[in-house]
């Protein structure tokens, strides 16, 4: 596998190691992480308002892949020290619990795709009580249309819920 296609390999979700490697411009635009030979990337948004709560270059930690798109992985801090507060999506807990009840793992549901974004490959889809980001290795669907998705996985630190189409 080339080096420029080695960010395929991290699913979205899944828990990373990764070393802060850059600061570009501190308090202005985020950090930049080597993940195992690829480069992720913690949105200022994500990070503590004090630059000196920041990880420091160096600084091994764990994170969480939000998304992903060629030759970088968007990530979360898993680590609450270096993160402005929580990512929970605008979820309540209660909201949360209720969405995993309504929706196990395996649950066929029927979604309306309703943002596609070109520039990475991926979309948004809207269920009832929910959305999902999908990525699409060909063509994306078009927005408006309506499909089938199976519930892949919950992601109780971000609270979201992965899907997939259904049948794949």
């Amino acid at each position: 596998m080339a080096a420029a296609e080695g960010w395929r390999r991290f699913e979205l979700g899944a828990t990373v190691t990764g070393t802060v490697s850059l600061i570009p411009r501190p308090g202005a635009i985020g950090i930049l992480v080597d993940v195992d030979g690829v480069q992720g990337f913690v949105d200022v948004l994500s990070l503590p308002r004090q630059v000196e709560s920041w990880p420091a270059v160096g600084t091994t930690t764990t994170f969480e892949v939000l998304t992903r798109r060629p030759g970088q992985i968007r990530l979360w801090p898993l680590d609450p020290a270096f993160r402005d507060g929580s990512f929970d999506n605008g979820v309540s807990a209660e909201e949360w619990l209720a969405r995993k009840a309504r929706y196990p793992v395996g649950t066929l549901l029927t979604a309306v795709v309703s943002d596609a974004y070109v520039s990475d490959g991926s979309y948004t889809v809207r269920y009832v009580g929910g959305w999902s980001r999908l990525e699409e290795d060909g063509e994306l669907p078009e927005v408006g249309s309506t499909a089938g998705y199976e519930v892949v996985r919950h992601l109780d630190t971000t609270r979201r819920t992965l899907l997939r189409p259904a049948g794949t």
